[in-house]
């Protein structure tokens, strides 16, 4: 089987990754519409979101009684739907790949978009954490610090744009010379 081009594996991860952005743009809608049900709604009670930087892991509940956390639920909707954009550009990166198309004129910008978005979404992070640390539900025993793991992925995406733009103008050249 082929790494690029119809039936190939670039073409099913494509697919994959098609259906995973689905998937990701539902759970961004739901958590859109969240705030227009009554805060004693059942669907609500449970409601909890996962706080993740770098080894730090929590968990902490939308409801405090009767009080909403709707600063969580800012912050989380944030997260979302950067995922949902890095999975929006990697799918439109695959589409050519999937094609044959490897070197695509607009592959190297939605490289770099995808590397912005990874370290925009590090230093988010860090961020909601140090607010959570600041309102006092930052666990006092653990220690979180900045994800280093993905501003070096973000700044090698970006770099990666640019070698992939190179190859689409070497490629370019290639074609015009006889």
């Amino acid at each position: 089987m082929n790494l690029i081009g119809p039936k190939s594996i670039a073409a099913k991860l494509h697919w994959v990754v098609k259906w995973v952005f689905y998937l990701a743009i539902m759970r961004v809608l739901l958590m859109a519409i969240a705030p227009l049900f009554p805060y004693n709604s059942p669907p609500l009670h449970h409601v909890s979101f996962d706080v993740q930087s770098g080894p730090l892991y929590f968990d902490i509940g939308l409801f405090q009684g009767d009080k909403a956390r709707w600063w969580i639920w800012a912050m989380e909707l944030v997260s979302r739907t950067c995922h949902a954009v890095v999975l929006y550009l990697l799918m439109r990166i695959l589409e050519p790949a999937g094609g044959g198309e490897p070197f695509h004129p607009k592959t190297p910008n939605r490289l770099r978009m995808i590397g912005c978005a990874v370290i925009i979404g590090s230093i988010l992070r860090t961020l909601f954490c140090a607010a959570l640390q600041s309102r006092g539900m930052f666990p006092a025993h653990l220690s979180w610090q900045i994800d280093t793991d993905a501003i070096f992925i973000g700044l090698v995406l970006i770099v990666l744009g640019e070698v992939f733009r190179r190859g689409y103008v070497l490629r370019t050249e290639s074609e015009l010379t006889v």
